[in-house]
Formats: C-alpha cells, sequence, structure tokens
C-alpha cells in the first residue's frame, strides 16, 4: 500500500516536472525572438528620416550652387558697362582740359605786346576783354587793324575786323556788330599738321623761350595756303594768360623767305 502510494507520488512528481520543463521551453524561444530580431518599423523609420534629410541638404546644397553661381555671374555683366563709363569719363576729362586750356590762353589784362623781328615792328594792343571776347589792334609797321575775337572754352575766332579805325583805344565790345563769316584762329575740333588751309592745332604743350620770357603749355596753330609751288605758311603761338607771343610767317618756293616775329616787352595799357 505504501509502495502504490509513493509510486502515484513519483509519478505525479514526473508529469508535474515534465509541464515545468515544457512551459519554460515554450516560453524561452520566443522571448529569445523578441530580443534578437530588431524593430524594424523604427529602423526603416530612422532611414527614411535620414534619407529625407540627405535630400533636403542636396536640394539646399544645389540651390545654393545656383545663387552662387548668379551672384559671381553678375559682376561679370557689370564689368563691360564700367569700363564703357570709364572711357567716356576719360574722353570727357581730356575733353574739359583741352578747353580749360583754350580758356587759360586769353589774355589776363589790358596791355601793350611789341614783337620783334627784322624786318618791321609788330605790336598787339589788347584794349578790353571780357568773358567771351577780346578786343585787340595790330599795328604792323603803318598799318592799322582792330579785331574782336570770340574766345570760349571751343574756339578762338576772329568776329570782327576793321583796317585803320578811328578810335583805337575805344573799347567796341558792348555795341558791335559781328562778321557774318567768322575767321577760326583755333578750334579743338581741327587738329592735324597744318598743312591746309584752315588753322589746325599742331602742338598743346610746347615750350616757347622769347626774348621776354620762357613759356609752357603754349598751343601752336597753323594754317598752309598752297599756290602752285609756293606755300604760304602761318604759325601763331599762344601762351597761357597773355595770349599771342610768337609768329611765324613763312613763304617756300625759289624766292622763299621767313618772318619770324617775338614777345620782346609787355606794358600796361
Amino acid at each position: 500500500m505504501l509502495n502504490s502510494r509513493k509510486n502515484i507520488f513519483l509519478v505525479s512528481l514526473l508529469i508535474l516536472s515534465m509541464t515545468v520543463v515544457t512551459a519554460c521551453n515554450a516560453s524561452s524561444p520566443s522571448e529569445k525572438t523578441n530580443k534578437e530580431e530588431p524593430d524594424t518599423s523604427k529602423v526603416e523609420s530612422e532611414t527614411s528620416n535620414e534619407d529625407t534629410s540627405l535630400n533636403e541638404e542636396s536640394d539646399t546644397s544645389t540651390v545654393q550652387e545656383e545663387v552662387d553661381g548668379e551672384d559671381t555671374q553678375e559682376p561679370a555683366e557689370d564689368a563691360s558697362p564700367e569700363e564703357e563709363t570709364s572711357d567716356e569719363d576719360k574722353d570727357t576729362t581730356d575733353k574739359e582740359e583741352v578747353n580749360l586750356l583754350l580758356q587759360q590762353l586769353k589774355p589776363e589784362k589790358n596791355m601793350v605786346k611789341t614783337f620783334e623781328n627784322k624786318d618791321f615792328s609788330l605790336t598787339e594792343t589788347v584794349v578790353d576783354h571780357n568773358d567771351t571776347h577780346v578786343q585787340r589792334v595790330f599795328k604792323v609797321g603803318e598799318m592799322v587793324t582792330l579785331q574782336v575775337l570770340k574766345w570760349d572754352q571751343d574756339v578762338i575766332q576772329v568776329v570782327y575786323e576793321e583796317s585803320n579805325p578811328k578810335n583805337v583805344k575805344d573799347s567796341i565790345l558792348d555795341n558791335f556788330t559781328a562778321d557774318k563769316e567768322a575767321k577760326p584762329l583755333a578750334d579743338i575740333k581741327h587738329k592735324g599738321k597744318g598743312d591746309t588751309t584752315r588753322w589746325e592745332i599742331i602742338s598743346e604743350d610746347e615750350t616757347v623761350e622769347v626774348p621776354y620770357d620762357t613759356y609752357e603749355n603754349v598751343v601752336a596753330v597753323r594754317s598752309t595756303v598752297k599756290n602752285g609751288d609756293v606755300n604760304t605758311i602761318n604759325t601763331m603761338y599762344y601762351a597761357p594768360g597773355i595770349g599771342m607771343i610768337k609768329e611765324v610767317y613763312e613763304e617756300t618756293g625759289k624766292n622763299g623767305y621767313k618772318i619770324e616775329s617775338v614777345l620782346k616787352k609787355v606794358e600796361a595799357l
């Protein structure tokens, strides 16, 4: 009886042990699987976020490169207008310097200028002047000529001329009537070698020494009249603040000659 109960107890204990082992084995693979298998949804989410971030960075970089490219190209487009403006400014500056030089050649005061040459006496009297005109009287030997010059920034020209006037010392700048045909003596538009009948500027920065003084920034003008084999060449030199300081008259050919008149004395009028 005791043995029978003992056997029943052992059988029950064995069944209980097998049940526990089976339960443990059933739960263990599940837990192992849960521990070893990664969270696929989380990884995919992170991967998707990283790809999105990379795409956004790539798009941003591309946009930035395009913007930088546009910024880099803009100065190149502006470069040409700047150069053109610079050239225009340079041309304007050069013209203003020439204009200023012509204006500076005008006599600053009324005076009597005596010229020296070997053939005859020559005087130039600056009778009057204002902002735009100069009245002068030339006396060559016994011949007297009154002239009114229009003297502005672009041109020096004879606008009135009278031979042997009655009053050589009276100013007529306020009431003279200009001649219909003006005679240019210097024009910034006319530059060359001086080999035409029109007066041409042949130099703008001469240094000229005459008995009275030495002058710099002298403007030389010349005209040439051709008649067969004979050329009549007339060259005049103008210095700042005083006007004409030298004149050279020359005829070429077999019987050619040259007369040079240079400033010797300046007196107040």
